[in-house]
């Protein structure tokens, strides 16, 4: 072939490969009315990218066709069944509800549908992973009766959730009016972020002592008799006019100057706007039940270091850790803005752009007395007071 035909040859197959990633069908004459060519140069093009490329072929009526190589059933089934192997031993925590039930039925039957070599791959798989945990619940009957209540008011979708939770702060129990919005597994414990008093806080499932799911018209009713301060200073555009018998100054035998109010209309326009006050409470939660991508979800955790969100403002962090530590943080990005630099002995400095945490100072603290708090001097302040206070006994 000369170089011409090489080049031309060269172009087609580029153009055609172009096509078949996007997913087209190609046929023969989609080659040949494209570039001009005749019927067995178009059907040698395909050929040539068939075997190459692995394509696959298939036929509409008489009309052969060639397509980019999906995954084949083969493949699909045992990367499905790998699939539900692996998550029903990662996902054991839920293996008391029914959503772990369903796992463990749909990884069984998709096990069994595979040869049995293939099957005993997956099963040496499965046994070989095995997750290490701390942070066990001691009630862990009630743990999965709550994960079980906080999975449906999600899968179900407009639910919103009352429950009496523990707080870590004083051990002390209060009542919630929460909608929650994800689950969110760290470091072998399980924490519900729920949108609660407009805002999305983060609540530890094995702290939740009880838990009801209830409809969001139900809910919003309950919000709304909680938010009474904020009923009295909502704006109602209502025809006020309807309230008055008469509105005083008319001059009139019987006529004070004061205002006289109908206590019926009065009573109607109170409904209507109540109404339109929850009318604007189910809009605000509405909005928060909607998940965004999981980039916007993620940013929730943009600043923090582990699990604690909007824990403070942002603070340029800068350490200076020993060769142990050095070691550590150099295989491992702990936080995302994580800026590392080589110092002499082994030694590194290591920068972050976090809200400063109880997690992160405790971390902080974990690393002495290989760490130095180059910045900022609240950081060190704290470390100094901590250390001082473990000394002094």
């Amino acid at each position: 072939m000369s170089a011409r035909n090489t080049f031309a040859a060269t172009r087609r197959s580029h153009e055609i490969m172009g096509w078949l990633r996007s997913g087209q069908r190609v046929t023969i004459a989609d080659v040949s009315d494209r570039f001009g060519v005749q019927y067995p140069q178009a059907r040698e093009d395909l050929k040539l990218l068939e075997e190459v490329y692995e394509l696959e072929t298939g036929r509409e009526g008489r009309i052969k066709y060639w397509q980019w190589p999906g995954i084949s059933t083969k493949e699909a089934v045992v990367g499905t069944a790998a699939a539900l192997e692996l998550g029903g031993v990662a996902l054991d925590i839920f293996r008391e509800t029914p959503y772990g039930e369903y796992i463990d039925a749909l990884a069984h039957d998709q096990r069994n549908s595979l040869a049995q070599n293939q099957q005993e791959g997956l099963r040496r798989v499965g046994q070989a992973l095995r997750l290490r945990r701390n942070w066990l619940p001691v009630h862990r009957e009630r743990l999965v009766e709550m994960l079980e209540t906080v999975l449906d008011a999600i899968h179900r979708g407009r639910k919103g959730l009352s429950f009496e939770y523990e707080r870590s702060s004083d051990g002390d129990s209060k009542q919630y009016l929460a909608v929650p919005r994800r689950l969110i597994w760290y470091q072998g414990r399980l924490w519900m972020q729920a949108y609660q008093d407009k805002k999305r806080k983060l609540f530890d499932v094995a702290g939740i002592l009880k838990a009801e799911t209830m409809s969001l018209d139900r809910f919003v009713d309950r919000l709304a008799s909680e938010r009474q301060d904020e009923l009295e200073a909502f704006e109602f555009e209502g025809d006020r006019s309807a309230l008055y018998i008469s509105e005083g100054g008319t001059g009139e035998v019987g006529d004070d100057g004061e205002s006289v109010i109908d206590p019926v209309a009065k009573k109607a326009y109170a409904r209507a706007r109540e109404e339109a006050f929850k009318a604007a409470l189910l809009e605000e939660v509405e909005r928060e039940i909607e998940l965004g991508s999981p980039e916007e979800e993620d940013a929730y955790f943009e600043h923090a270091f582990g699990i604690y969100a909007y824990s403070g403002p942002v603070e340029e962090v800068e350490l200076e850790v020993g060769p142990s530590w050095a070691t550590y943080l150099r295989r491992y990005r702990v936080h995302a803005s994580q800026e590392n630099e080589d110092l002499a002995g082994g030694r590194l400095k290591v920068r972050f752009e976090l809200a400063i945490c109880p997690e992160f100072t405790s971390f902080v603290l974990g690393m002495l007395p290989e760490v130095k708090v180059l910045k900022p001097a609240s950081l060190q302040a704290r470390l100094e007071e901590a250390t001082r206070s473990w000394l002094e006994g």
